[in-house]
């Protein structure tokens, strides 16, 4: 009788079985992953959630796949995903290359050509007028710094004094190509760390320049220098010793440069 009812009911619960296990496979990845919103994916992220997808859809109505070949193609793929966001966090040269890095396109009011007119960049300046637009800002005349981020979106700023931080170290790894930009090498960052009794890079979860010097968020929270309420610092900072390091943390500005 059920069976009158229900001719593809073997169809059906198999359907069913490997949907809730493919369901269950790509929501641990994006767990595990911690992009567990729209918002928090990169370009590696949404392209691999394409093909997860793609595995599920394909294999739903073939039985020419058997269950443990569909799981093991998901952990393969899921593998494979994880293994190339670790690469993002940990090798710099991977990450320019699959995500990309900040495009300056303005500093001190002057339009950065090089990077404007770069191919590889894909500038449209009518959609950062556009976006300059929705920030309340409704003229390039205004923009004293002007910035392309990894995602598309446009960091300005119009008050040369409110400048964005730059973040040179975070997640056990030195972002050279950054610490250049400003002049600076990891030999700058080490001697500064060392002015500020901070023994080893294990030490520090993130290191930014901000108001031209550096400033550590240490492993158990603290910031040093730690801010006072009035804006300035508890304690001064010598300057480095590369001869133009002094001026460029002075400038507090990301040079010029190329997107990866």
């Amino acid at each position: 009788m059920i069976h009158q009812l229900f001719p593809n009911l073997a169809l059906n619960i198999w359907m069913f079985l490997k949907l809730v296990t493919g369901f269950a496979i790509i929501i641990a990845y994006l767990n595990i992953s911690g992009r567990s919103q729209v918002s928090q994916m990169n370009a590696i992220d949404l392209v691999g959630n394409f093909i997860l997808g793609g595995l599920v859809g394909g294999v739903l109505y073939t039985t020419n796949i058997s269950f443990h070949e569909y799981v093991i193609a998901l952990l393969i793929g899921v593998g494979i995903l994880l293994t190339l966001t670790r690469f993002c966090r940990k090798i710099n040269i991977f990450r320019n290359v699959t995500i990309g890095r900040q495009i300056p396109i303005i500093k001190d009011g002057r339009f950065l050509m090089e990077n404007i007119r770069d191919k590889n960049n894909k500038i449209d300046m009518l959609n950062i007028a556009s976006q300059l637009n929705i920030q309340g800002i409704y003229s390039f005349d205004d923009v004293y710094f002007a910035q392309v981020e990894p995602s598309g979106a446009i960091t300005a700023i119009t008050d040369k004094k409110k400048l964005p931080a730059l973040i040179i170290y975070y997640d056990g790894v030195i972002r050279a190509n950054d610490l250049e930009d400003v002049g600076l090498s990891e030999e700058d960052l080490m001697e500064d760390m060392k002015r500020r009794n901070i023994e080893k890079l294990e030490d520090i979860f993130l290191a930014e320049i901000k108001d031209g010097q550096f400033r550590y968020v240490l492993m158990d929270g603290n910031v040093i220098p730690h801010t006072r309420h009035d804006g300035r610092d508890g304690a001064p900072t010598k300057a480095p010793h590369s001869p133009g390091a002094a001026a460029a943390l002075a400038n507090g500005l990301t040079s010029p440069q190329k997107g990866g």
